[in-house]
């Protein structure tokens, strides 16, 4: 009986351990337990328990300030500062619980890292502050002179040089040897102007800018002869519009090198009159000569190429017509204002004419024809010639005659 009584016991208390509930728990951990100035370590918050907890330190910084547990262990990063100890202590808030969801007030824990070693204090003497000066202390070019002479307080000049200048090179000193200066050295030119920066760079980063305008002589080399003038070749073409569908090729005329633009069989310079006014002009590559002066004009979607040569055609009047917002010389009917005709020439080199309409402002290519149509008429035949063909008529009938009575009178005998 006393056994029984035993095992009955046993078996009650083995269903009470199993029953009893599972306790909660709460901790914080940290990787190490000293550190190095400025370096890092981990810490692990939680345990058997759920909620959000708030984590604080001193003379160190967290990766969060702030984690949610729940029924494990969440990780949060620490760097430390240069010297002393670190405190982090981790604090549960309102509705932290257990495993079951029942309310858990464990309160706050703490944990203290030393920071282990020492680290390079920094200069407690105040610092020099850096130089603002970002001017020139001097300032030279290989050729030329500079205008004005050379002041650290004046930032821009003018260098003027002749036409075969192809480079120059700048040279300079920084006031301040903490500066740095940029844009000296050798520069290539070209005809016209030319735009050179130097910047000076101080310590601090400020800068201030020296401008160079170097112009080279922009005069023609060469001259060809046209209606009586001297036509330069231009040199500078920057500013210039190429004419559609025309490609810049090289040419040597008089031993220097020319700019020429090429279509189909034509060939263009660029040219400058006594009047300094500019034009293209059409160019013979053979005998190195201007033919005549060129006018690009585009009406409706079609290019034109006019020339500089007068239409020789009966009751014809140049006059003035602007077309495309360019002034053209446009050959006038008598009897009919409306029309005109443009003289041009096509990418064969051929001359040829279109008619524009001024009120409609549309152009097709003119029939030649129509202007010589009286000048291909057969001419007159003149009456003393209608004489000497009746004249010659009747003498050879009368000769015809005697020869025929001639003969019926041999065969009568």
């Amino acid at each position: 009986m006393k056994k029984i009584k035993k095992t009955i016991l046993s078996v009650l208390l083995f269903f009470c351990l199993c029953l009893t509930p599972k306790a909660a728990s709460f901790n914080m951990t940290a990787s190490t337990t000293q550190v190095a100035p400025n370096g890092t370590f981990t810490i692990k918050v939680g345990g058997d328990c759920i909620g959000r907890v708030n984590l604080s330190i001193t003379n160190g910084s967290l990766s969060s300030n702030s984690v949610w547990v729940e029924q494990g262990y969440v990780s949060v990063k620490v760097t430390a500062k240069e010297s002393g100890n670190i405190t982090v202590t981790a604090t549960p808030v309102t509705g932290f619980s257990d495993a079951d969801a029942n309310i858990y007030n464990p309160g706050s824990r703490t944990i203290t890292v030393k920071i282990n070693g020492t680290t390079t204090k920094p200069n407690k003497n105040p610092e020099q502050p850096q130089s603002k000066e970002n001017r020139l202390s001097a300032l030279k070019i290989s050729n030329g002179t500079l205008t004005p002479n050379f002041n650290e307080n004046q930032t821009e000049y003018t260098v003027n040089l002749s036409a075969n200048e192809t480079e120059i090179t700048l040279s300079g000193t920084a006031k301040d040897a903490k500066a740095k200066v940029e844009g000296l050295g050798k520069k290539a030119l070209k005809v016209g102007k030319n735009k050179i920066e130097i910047t000076v760079i101080a310590e601090n980063g400020s800068k201030k800018i020296y401008i160079l305008n170097v112009n080279v002589d922009e005069t023609p080399q060469i001259y060809l002869d046209y209606n009586n003038q001297k036509i330069g070749v231009v040199r500078n073409l920057e500013d210039i519009t190429i004419p559609e569908g025309f490609e810049q090729k090289e040419d040597v005329l008089e031993d220097k090198k020319i700019i020429l633009f090429e279509k189909g069989n034509l060939s263009l310079l660029y040219g400058i009159d006594p009047d300094n006014k500019k034009s293209f002009y059409l160019f013979n590559k053979e005998k190195k000569d201007v033919i005549t002066k060129l006018q690009p004009l585009k009406i409706n979607h079609l290019l034109l190429y006019l020339i500089e040569k007068p239409l020789d055609k009966p009751n014809l009047t140049p006059k003035k017509q602007t077309i495309d917002e360019q002034e053209v010389t446009c050959y006038g009917f008598e009897n009919n204002e409306n029309y005109c005709l443009l003289n041009a020439i096509n990418e064969e080199g051929s001359n040829v004419q279109y008619l524009y309409e001024t009120s409609e402002k549309t152009v097709q290519l003119f029939p030649e024809f129509l202007i010589n149509k009286e000048e291909k008429e057969e001419p007159k035949t003149n009456p003393i010639w209608y004489g000497i063909i009746i004249l010659f008529s009747s003498v050879s009938f009368f000769i015809g005659y005697k020869i025929k009575k001639g003969v019926k009178n041999e065969k009568k005998k």
